[in-house]
């Protein structure tokens, strides 16, 4: 039996097409498919005001929340910190990894959102009733180098290569 030359490359072509057909089948989903299945990471959940913020799955246990605020003032409701818990189990007191502030709506829009925003972050979520601005913090206060400066760094990274989502619900 004689073959032709151009049969071996033919089961070549269909193996190369297959597998083109598979990497594709098997590769990366588009966005807005990938982000409605996304996962959940931690979620930090404030049940006095009602905000729930998504936290990138690292973050648990790696933090205490502080409360600031008492009584509301000009329109800032709550104003929590999470701050980084030490490999000693001390938190770090400033700056805090991630400061959540929630304000009355109505008093976030009196203030000018380029200025409200410049003042107290990011918002993140709002609704009729409350508004939730984030920041995070500007640098790293421990010492270069140490484990707890590299996990610092490691949160404050991971957090920044994402936006976060909030929630908002009844405060219970």
């Amino acid at each position: 039996m004689v073959r032709s030359p151009a049969l071996p490359a033919r089961p070549a072509r269909l193996l190369a097409a297959l597998a083109f057909l598979f990497a594709a089948a098997c590769g990366e989903k588009p966005k807005a498919a990938a982000t409605a299945e996304r996962p959940l990471g931690h979620v930090f959940t404030d049940t006095v005001s009602g905000v729930g913020i998504d936290l990138p799955p690292m973050w648990a246990g790696r933090y205490r929340v502080s409360d600031s605020i008492t009584t509301p003032v000009n329109g800032l409701q709550r104003q929590l910190a999470l701050r980084y818990l030490k490999s000693d189990s001390t938190a770090v007191t400033e700056p805090a990894l991630l400061e959540i502030r929630v304000f009355g709506s109505t008093e976030w829009m009196a203030m000018g959102r380029d200025s409200a925003s410049a003042m107290y972050g990011t918002v993140i979520a709002s609704d009729p009733s409350h508004t939730v601005a984030v920041r995070p913090a500007s640098m790293n206060p421990l010492t270069p180098g140490t484990a707890d400066a590299v996990g610092f760094d490691s949160l404050m990274i991971i957090v920044l290569q994402r936006p976060l989502t909030a929630s908002l619900r009844a405060p219970k």
